[in-house]
């Protein structure tokens, strides 16, 4: 009998654009070794013709999308739960089980699990990140009393629902060693870490001494608050300290949908470049690499993609987090803009003396590799084949 997987997703995996596309595509192409996949993914109107002729959802028989109706935050259920798999998905996901029953369900974050609980079918959970702390420390961020109370509470109730799954599901992969000791703590079977990857592939080695020019870059979907505010930082707080002693400094910012916020940073000396086909080709002609995360969740593909490329990773701890890497060894850690300064004038004026970092760095990067991770993640999912699910 064939093996049908049911993919559950809060956003098209395609164009992967994003490290949640990314990550769901490259798993997804593990699956597809095992089985049939169907897809059943939330995306507005916008982003389904955005997909359409995508070569990712080639993996697919069949797929479903549906876009959310607005979601009142803190009533019953957190507006990311119901936001995230629309009622019409519910529908097409009964009725191709009916008409032909699905092997597993394979849930993409917690807050896509809403239609996947209680079918008879085994769930296999994973979680890109720990959504709820995320949102609350976004919230707090923010501030302003209405809106962070009604955040709170959102955040709370998307904290109930995601110890729900974790709970319910029959496996649940994570992303990092922290996320897996949060899971672990309510759950009786420890999850599994499937940490996030990069296509060594389809990035070249080049080691520091062999970039010329003067290009720092920074990677990352443009419109994630996070990366917006790196953006920002590293425009008015990092690169003017830079330009006092290199003036040929360039700062680059390369990555789909960059927000007015990035669009204003745009000028003689910082480029902004909006989607591209290939990101490669930017890390390869990088002098280095700068992400000054100030918070985030998960762990972030743009360190892996830097530390493939072998441009010299300037970074934050909260950028670094995920992956066991080593101040000095693997990355030059930098928390103030007065620190990310000067490491980036280091590299841009003695970049040879890092080569042996680049080589190390390299070598996390395969042992990250993609084709790797997703072999790992079908094993997940190929040992819950016929299996019977948990109640509930």
């Amino acid at each position: 009998m064939t093996v049908r997987i049911a993919l559950f997703a809060p956003y098209l995996p395609a164009p992967a654009f994003s490290g949640g596309r990314i990550r769901i595509h490259r798993l997804a192409e593990g699956l597809a070794e095992l089985g049939e996949l169907v897809l059943f993914a939330q995306a507005g109107s916008a982003e389904a013709r955005a997909a359409q002729g995508a070569k990712e959802l080639e993996l697919y028989r069949a797929s479903f999308v549906a876009g959310a109706r607005p979601a009142i935050p803190g009533l019953f259920t957190a507006s990311r739960v119901v936001r995230g798999m629309p009622a019409a998905l519910g529908r097409a996901f009964r009725r191709e089980h009916s008409r032909r029953r699905f092997s597993l369900a394979v849930v993409e974050h917690s807050h896509a699990a809403r239609f996947a609980l209680g079918t008879g079918v085994p769930v296999l959970l994973d979680e890109h990140n720990i959504e709820s702390a995320y949102r609350r420390a976004a919230v707090d961020a923010r501030g302003g009393l209405v809106r962070a109370a009604l955040g709170r509470r959102d955040a709370t109730l998307l904290a109930h629902w995601e110890r729900r799954v974790w709970l319910a599901a029959d496996r649940v992969v994570c992303v990092t060693d922290d996320d897996a000791r949060a899971i672990a703590a309510v759950r009786s079977e420890p999850p599994i870490v499937v940490p996030n990857g990069v296509d060594t592939r389809k990035v070249p080695f080049v080691p520091p001494s062999r970039r010329t020019g003067a290009e720092v870059l920074f990677v990352g979907l443009m419109d994630h608050p996070p990366n917006v505010r790196a953006a920002e930082r590293l425009a008015r707080e990092v690169m003017p300290r830079v330009w006092a002693v290199r003036a040929d400094a360039r700062l680059v910012l390369c990555g789909a949908n960059p927000a007015h916020e990035v669009r204003a940073l745009e000028g003689d000396r910082v480029v902004v470049t909006g989607r591209v086909p290939e990101v490669a080709p930017y890390l390869s002609r990088a002098r280095a690499v700068c992400v000054p995360l100030a918070h985030g969740a998960g762990s972030s593909l743009k360190v892996l993609e830097a530390l493939a490329s072998g441009a010299p990773l300037v970074a934050s701890s909260t950028a670094v987090r995920g992956f066991r890497l080593e101040p000095s060894v693997h990355y030059l850690h930098a928390e103030t803009p007065e620190a990310a300064a000067a490491c980036l004038l280091e590299v841009l004026e003695d970049g040879p003396r890092f080569d042996p970092m680049a080589a190390a760095g390299r070598e996390i990067a395969e042992a990250h590799d993609w084709a790797r991770l997703a072999q790992r993640f079908a094993e997940v999912a190929e040992s819950l084949l016929g299996t019977t699910p948990r109640a509930g």
